[in-house]
């Protein structure tokens, strides 16, 4: 790996094709997510957050600023076992800079932690950082990539709808399902509110099929042309269907 590549390659992976590779690793700790995280969602988080900061960003946009930090911290975290740990424990680190300062609305300091990111210094792959409990992620801030591009998001929302009622582009639902599925694994650890006594089991059980639901779409995505698109569009439609229930379920959130 060459000294200024983001440390997102897989630990245990499958192939992707034109997605690159997807890596599903072993959590590095059992209340701690494992990613999902592709090459490409890498690049295109870090491309989102550049043109983010590049002006100073409106209020509405500060919350998925924020979550796309996060996604690239959980990325390095996810890849603290593997040959390049000590890489990756400081672009955590340094993913994690690029979220306080956005939570602090100190956009010069988010924007050097950024332009650091590739040529962080090494990190300490064995300790453990709860990502979920850092400068007050919230469940909202995480959310946030779902909504619409000009209200700030990440239009992940209205591309799976769209791509679940005709599927145009392979690549695009594989890296949806990869999303999807390294959002779950945050959403499982920041509950609803609503989530209490008998309802957080349904949150559990919700999250946990976000997680299978977005990796069987990141993973027949990968297949690029041989991908089974009718399958693959239905995958995509079951993922909007839980979304539905989740929200159905937990109306306040």
């Amino acid at each position: 790996m060459s000294k200024n590549s983001l440390c997102v390659l897989a630990v245990a992976s499958l192939g992707l094709g034109v997605l690159g590779s997807i890596c599903v690793p072993n959590a590095r700790a059992k209340d701690e997510p494992a990613g999902v995280p592709t090459n490409a969602l890498a690049e295109a988080d870090v491309a989102f957050l550049k043109k983010g900061l590049a002006k100073k960003p409106k209020d509405g946009e500060l919350n998925t600023l924020k979550a796309t930090a996060m996604m690239l911290a959980l990325y390095a975290q996810a890849n603290t076992s593997g040959p390049d740990a000590a890489k990756a424990a400081g672009q955590r680190d340094q993913a994690l800079l690029i979220a306080a300062a956005i939570t602090k609305k100190d956009f010069t300091a988010a924007k050097t932690a950024l332009d650091g990111l590739t040529t962080a210094k090494d990190g300490d792959p064995k300790k453990v950082v709860k990502l979920h409990e850092q400068h007050a992620f919230d469940l909202s801030e995480l959310m946030a990539q779902f909504s619409l591009g000009r209200s700030g998001g990440r239009h992940i929302e209205a591309d799976l709808k769209a791509q679940a009622a005709k599927l145009t582009d392979v690549k695009l639902a594989g890296e949806l399902g990869a999303r999807v599925a390294t959002i779950g694994q945050y959403a499982a650890l920041m509950p609803s509110t609503e989530a209490v006594g008998a309802k957080k089991k349904k949150w559990d059980d919700l999250c946990t099929e976000m997680v299978k639901l977005g990796t069987d779409a990141a993973t027949e995505g990968a297949k690029g042309d041989k991908a089974d698109k009718p399958a693959l569009a239905k995958k995509l439609a079951a993922i909007n269907l839980n979304c539905k229930s989740c929200h159905d379920a937990f109306k306040n959130n």
